[in-house]
């Protein structure tokens, strides 16, 4: 009930402060205070709103249906927090939560530059319709009215269905709040990107916007990774990104922002690519809410695992109509200003720092047409092959990669071809250099070496560049007297830690794994307290080092290289990668990998509640044993159908040891088989044939079923003589079996085959109810007069190697690093830039004061091109 009044209160204050805020931008300032007022009454309520559910969650709610769809009482309270944004429901619940949090910041933010009317009339607007989603779609409706006659009244259920098995991870605590943050983080530069449009302002908003794209991009992209590294370390298929629709569609936006802040840069410099600026900052919101519509629409239900449900005919509408409302409206505007638009920027060369820029925007903006074109083909015709991503991005990368590189070596505005060569000069040749090595190394396929050549010869460039920067600019000191005792020692502490663990590193070739055998053998462990002991105590007596790094400028440079150390991770992981499908005897160690490895199934670790732990060995040729513990779990969420797998990793600086069981099975024991109605097969060397006739799971046991309870299925089968089938006497026979779902324990009913020591058991029946000619049977049989040997357990492994993966997570965090000290320099530079037009609007106050509201001048505003002019 609160949260439900709370939600209307939400939706009726956005809407009303959006309409206010569009008055005061008409003139009417005097409604300015009214619509702060009802904005943050909006805010507020959003926070009642969502304080509400996360309280109904943790109080196991469970006559709230979108409680007892999500949650259970066996959840950890990390993943009862993951409950809240689980579903459709939630998840707009977090990006409406999100969108109050950034409304508080981004108001003062707007005031500052006299843009706040027009700002939060379009911000609000989206904070509205994301409102009507949840009211639409409320996660407040009560079981009774989501389930009309089907639910006694007042009848509460005693617990709930809970999350998705492969949602229990908890990485779901951190990967969908990441995504969410960016999505609701594209809407500010799409409100400044409109308000320029009203305003014909098409330079002053590129400023005081970029850090906030910048932002999104840097906080989009750590969900992405966080994503493919959840399902990396999850879902047991061996890779991070499979190129699914909704994973395509947080690319999608990402990619055009990436594009759009190499092309605002250029505005910045040059004044030019007006329309280009605009249209890409449309174009990444426009992304957010077809993204939005793809993967909660249910359009993608049968192409993508990732998708929602139908959501229901009316939220349907509303995301429908929404994206048109917001796509169609804004881009209405920016063709209707198109012709204003026509502004000439500075003159730049084709040989220049701008023409590169805008080359490499272009290719993002190819690359994500190339993913826009392949996640949306399920709606038009079928799902396209992962090979249609692949081949195309393939040109894509080659070229980005060089562009990028060349770009740093040209000035400007204007450079000669002369210097260029002689400023990549040096990056060319560790590139070709580089990849004659990774040929050596194996690496002959065309395509991977261009993309290796072109990732070496764009991270050198950017090392080159950094380092340059560096120039100066970085320092060290050791003063011995700075600061009290304790921070000493902890300084110290630090360093010699540090020191430690790269020494370790380097001993170690990298595999973190050998760290404890490198310490404890061979009286490794004394020595090296010594070493710490030492070193600490040299840190205390002549102070630890202190660094001066001037970091303002080095984001770019440091998103590329790490750029280049995701592609040259992907060439590895994708190339070198082995792969191998390995049975395992308990107790019999097998050699892999041609012998590299000998792995061994040592034995199964059994956890409550249905969790088999399968324990892998691991020895490779130098004598280090690891243990891996790939997993499988039986879970009522698929009513025990099949087991879910997840893998067990084994974690090295240089590679990944991944393994997911693929079978169990067992070696010796009675043997066993499965058949199909109507089926048979030659058993004890071809004494007996069996065949399966029909099956007995009458309701009364089906009903048991459902209700947890022990429950038996019977079988008909007929034995034959011999092999063959066409007697007319064969002995029929009734083999059933009792089992429990929820505790896994099943009693197999043993039958004697008359006049012979030959017994037959049913070890599982899976019917078809809607085709009882599909349904089969898995039977076992033994003579009692020649009893089978005792049985061994047996697993299948899908075993991988995959070297240099920490390349790819690696390079993704530089990437992510690389954004956030590009957020750093760009924010300092709108703010300056913000009191600049402050200043120029506080002198020109005499003047004009009286004549034009404070809220709608535009006396003050900024220039994008004299702003960074007074930093670098």
């Amino acid at each position: 009930m609160v949260g439900s009044v709370a939600m209307g209160v939400v939706l009726a204050a956005s809407l009303v402060a959006c309409i206010l805020y569009v008055l005061v931008a008409r003139g009417r300032t005097e409604l300015l205070t009214a619509a702060r007022i009802t904005t943050h009454v909006a805010i507020w309520a959003q926070f009642v709103a969502a304080g509400t559910l996360l309280y109904l969650i943790f109080n196991y709610r469970f006559d709230i249906n979108y409680i007892y769809e999500h949650v259970s009482r066996s959840l950890s309270k990390p993943l009862l927090f993951a409950c809240f944004y689980a579903s459709q429901e939630g998840s707009f619940m977090l990006w409406a939560l999100l969108t109050a949090i950034v409304a508080i910041f981004l108001i003062p933010y707007a005031q500052r530059q006299r843009v706040e009317a027009p700002v939060m009339a379009v911000y609000l607007g989206v904070f509205g319709f994301l409102a009507l989603m949840l009211v639409a779609k409320s996660p407040f409706t009560t079981i009774y009215a989501a389930h009309p006659g089907d639910v006694m009244a007042g009848f509460i259920p005693p617990d709930g269905r809970g999350l998705n098995p492969s949602l229990e991870n908890l990485w779901i605590v951190i990967h969908p709040p990441m995504l969410f943050t960016g999505f609701t983080l594209l809407a500010v530069p799409f409100a400044f990107a409109v308000t320029g449009l009203i305003r014909k302002d098409f330079q002053g908003w590129v400023t005081t916007s970029l850090p906030w794209t910048l932002g999104a991009g840097m906080i989009l992209g750590f969900g992405i990774m966080l994503g493919g590294f959840w399902a990396y370390e999850t879902l047991g298929w061996g890779g991070y990104w499979g190129w699914d629709p909704v994973e395509n569609a947080s690319l999608l936006p990402w990619l055009i922002t990436v594009a759009g802040t190499h092309t605002m840069l250029t505005q910045k410099r040059t004044g030019g690519l007006v329309k280009t600026n605009i249209g890409m900052t449309l174009l990444a919101y426009a992304l957010v809410l077809y993204a939005s519509f793809l993967t909660r629409s249910g359009v993608l239900g049968d192409a993508s695992v990732h998708s929602f449900a139908d959501p229901g005919y009316v939220a349907f509408a509303l995301l429908l109509y929404g994206m048109i409302f917001f796509v169609g409206g804004s881009f209405a505007l920016f063709l209707w200003r198109w012709r204003a638009m026509n502004v000439r920027g500075k003159d730049y060369k084709v040989l220049s720092r701008e023409t590169a820029l805008s080359i490499g925007s272009a290719l993002l903006g190819a690359s994500t047409l190339v993913v826009f074109i392949g996640t949306s083909a399920p709606l038009i015709k079928k799902k396209v092959d992962i090979s249609f991503y692949g081949d195309l991005h393939v040109p894509i990368a080659i070229l980005m990669m060089l562009v990028n590189g060349l770009s740093l070596v040209l000035k400007w505005r204007q450079s000669g071809w002369q210097e260029m060569l002689r400023k990549g000069a040096w990056g060319f040749g560790l590139a070709l250099l580089g990849a004659i090595g990774l040929y050596f190394a194996g690496l002959d396929d065309i395509k991977f070496l261009a993309i290796g050549f072109s990732a070496l010869f764009s991270l050198f460039i950017n090392i080159e560049v950094a380092l340059n920067l560096f120039r100066g600019k970085v320092g060290v000191k050791m003063d011995a007297s700075a600061g009290s005792m304790k921070q000493k020692i902890w300084s110290a502490f630090k360093w010699s830690f540090s020191i430690g663990l790269v020494a370790l590193l380097i001993f170690s070739k990298g595999d973190y794994y050998k760290f404890g055998q490198i310490i404890v053998d061979d009286a490794g462990g004394f020595y090296w307290l010594g070493f710490f002991l030492i070193v600490t105590a040299a840190f205390m007596i002549l102070g630890a080092p202190s660094f001066r790094l001037d970091k303002r400028f080095i984001g770019a440079y440091v998103a590329h290289i790490g750029l280049g150390l995701f592609l040259l991770g992907v060439i590895a992981t994708t190339r070198y990668e082995k792969k191998e499908f390995v049975k395992l005897v308990q107790g019999k160690p097998v050699k892999a990998f041609g012998g590299k490895y000998t792995l061994s199934f040592d034995s199964t670790e059994i956890t409550p509640p249905e969790n088999y732990y399968f324990h892998v060995g691991v020895h490779d040729q130098a004598g280090n044993v690891a243990l891996a513990k790939p997993l499988w779990f039986w879970t009522a969420f698929n009513n025990h159908t099949d087991p879910i797998a997840n893998p067990g990793i084994l974690k090295y600086g240089s590679k990944d040891l991944y393994f997911t069981v693929v079978a169990t099975d067992q070696e010796g024991g009675i043997p066993h088989d499965s058949l199909v109605r109507g089926q048979a097969v030659t058993i004890l060397g071809g004494k007996k044939t069996v065949k399966f006739v029909d099956f007995d799971f009458p309701p009364e046991e089906m009903a048991k079923m459902r209700q947890q309870q022990d429950f038996r299925v019977k079988a008909r089968v007929e034995v034959f003589e011999g092999k063959d089938t066409t007697s007319a006497n064969p002995v029929p026979l009734e083999i059933s079996v009792t089992r429990n779902l929820s505790t896994g324990e099943a009693h197999q009913e043993d039958v004697v085959v008359p006049n012979t020591a030959y017994h037959l058991q049913l070890a599982e029946l899976r019917p078809d109810l809607s085709d009882r000619s599909k349904s089969k049977i898995i039977f076992a049989w033994f003579d009692k007069n020649n009893p089978p040997p005792k049985p061994v357990p047996t697993i299948t492994v899908e075993a991988f190697v995959k070297p240099f993966i920490n390349a790819v997570w690696g390079g993704i965090l530089i990437v992510v690093l690389g954004f956030y000290y590009s957020v750093l320099r760009r924010r300092r530079e709108a703010l300056v830039a913000i009191d600049r037009a402050e200043r120029a609007y506080e002198k020109s106050k005499p003047q004009s004061e009286g004549l034009k509201d404070p809220i709608a001048s535009e006396g003050a505003r900024i220039s994008p091109v004299e702003a960074p002019k007074k930093l670098s």
